[in-house]
């Protein structure tokens, strides 16, 4: 058996999903669940093996159950399935299954948990940029790469909860990944509409728009926000600080031709940054290429 909780720590919650050791999904696909990689508030990830060839990817379970959860984590899993990029975390399967939600002093059977398995990443880019300093050769491309795919993320959705833990090593390459907070551009406006109580957006990493909306402004969070969170972790990766407060060219560690489209992009009005990953892939490809 297998036990998803949520939370950081090792050690399980007070409460816990128990599942089969075994996942097997509509397309005949049979994956063994191994061990507990990340967790979120909503959902976990666990590493998984698929049994008919030998192949390890990551399963993502969602663990808040509650209906408006389901639906986004549907809308997630359709989204995984309608964009290619190779600095976009890649589809592989999904499924649901059935377990026994335990709390203290009692359980209870629990149906249709659902779950995506998608490509196994090597770490987190924050524990990559934590151990030591990146190369310029090898940011340089990465950038590119994770620019250009935002710019494709942006033709279906807005992502909303980009920072470096949800931008995955992946032997030669750096992907964007977790869609769980993804506003979807094809939904009906009041299906897109976050309500107004709800901060939305990574912690220490959120746009100006996010951070407003925080404190009670009505801003409107797009791609240009995207953009302004992705430039953070670009700023993050050169320095290993935080963008945080005033910034100079004296902060900056990194090529010279890189500064501006990076610093533009981190400017607090969102009409000055870049309009989209696009644009913004444009900028870097200038600053890089020449």
């Amino acid at each position: 058996m297998a036990l998803l909780f949520s939370g950081r720590g090792e050690n399980p919650a007070k409460e816990t999903i128990v599942i089969p050791d075994e996942l097997r999904t509509p397309i005949g696909k049979t994956y063994e669940v191994g061990e507990r990689i990340a967790a979120g508030g909503n959902g976990v990830v666990h590493r998984c093996t698929d049994l008919g060839d030998g192949t390890e990817y990551a399963v993502k379970f969602l663990l808040d159950l509650r209906a408006h959860r389901r639906k986004r984590f549907d809308r997630e899993k359709t989204l995984l399935q309608g964009i290619r990029h190779d600095h976009l975390i890649a589809y592989q399967d999904a499924g649901s299954i059935d377990g026994e939600q335990r709390r203290s002093r009692s359980s209870q059977p629990i149906k249709d948990i659902p779950f995506i398995v998608m490509m196994l990443a090597n770490e987190p880019l924050s524990s990559l940029v934590k151990r030591a300093p990146v190369p310029n050769e090898i940011f340089l491309a990465q950038f590119r790469g994770l620019a250009h795919g935002l710019g494709e993320l942006h033709r279906r959705a807005v992502h909303r909860d980009i920072k470096p833990d949800n931008i995955l090593v992946m032997g030669d390459r750096w992907v964007l990944s977790d869609y769980g907070l993804c506003d979807m551009l094809d939904l009906p406006g009041e299906e897109r509409m976050t309500p107004d109580w709800e901060i939305v957006g990574p912690r220490f990493w959120m746009s100006p728009e996010a951070n407003n909306r925080s404190i009670g402004r009505d801003d409107q969070i797009n791609a240009a926000s995207d953009v302004f969170q992705l430039a953070s972790v670009f700023w993050f990766v050169v320095n290993r600080r935080h963008p945080t407060g005033v910034l100079s060219k004296a902060d900056w560690k990194g090529p010279e031709t890189l500064f501006d489209p990076i610093f533009k992009a981190l400017h607090h009005s969102a009409s000055i940054r870049p309009a989209d990953g696009e644009a913004f892939a444009a900028q870097i490809d200038d600053a890089i290429l020449g």
